[in-house]
């Protein structure tokens, strides 16, 4: 993915913001930058449009391209810019919805990326029969893959690929017993 710089990432923020109905002016882009932004706007903008992260599908007009609002999501989780002005509700709401983006991209920076194996063996165990032991309470034990990989994921810090990873790798090595009902992957942990 293409690095941006806080300038560019500032650039799409707005974009993303102040659109309407997918595309924006590019004066109603340059008209809400900092007055210290708005002198590069427009070749921040032209740089944008050559990374294709922005499009110009009308005359004056700009949208923001799925691999924009994917660069923009990266990128705001790594900044270390500032907001000092008050730019409002549209601002903010542009920026929530990034936040709710990162997960669809699953670009979530995670910092305990590198879970090794025996860790993510020991914390699923775990997880797995605090789970049986809740739904032995209940009556019937019908453990879940797909929810329990979820429950997995919320409680620790790993990205979805790794957690596929090591989890194809519990049922290769034995260690859980998968069985397909009603389209529903039902798991046993076999010890």
């Amino acid at each position: 993915m293409t690095e941006i710089s806080t300038e560019q990432m500032l650039y799409l923020l707005y974009t993303f913001a102040y659109s309407t109905e997918g595309t924006v002016t590019r004066s109603t882009v340059r008209n809400h930058l900092s007055k210290k932004h708005r002198v590069g706007a427009k070749q921040v903008c032209e740089s944008l449009c050559e990374l294709k992260l922005l499009e110009s599908p009308k005359r004056g007009r700009i949208k923001i391209t799925e691999m924009g609002i994917k660069a923009l999501v990266i990128s705001l989780q790594t900044t270390e810019y500032k907001f000092r002005s008050n730019k409002g509700a549209k601002l903010l709401n542009a920026l929530m919805a990034c936040l709710k983006l990162a997960a669809k991209y699953n670009q979530i920076n995670y910092q305990n990326d590198d879970m090794d194996f025996e860790t993510f063996t020991d914390k699923f165990k775990k997880l797995y029969l605090e789970e049986r032991k809740r739904q032995e309470l209940e009556g019937v034990v019908a453990i879940r893959s797909q929810e329990i990989c979820q429950k997995f994921r919320q409680n620790h810090h790993i990205s979805e690929l790794l957690l596929e990873k090591y989890f194809d790798k519990l049922k290769s090595n034995g260690l859980v017993f998968a069985v397909q009902e009603n389209n529903k992957e039902l798991i046993q942990w076999m010890e």
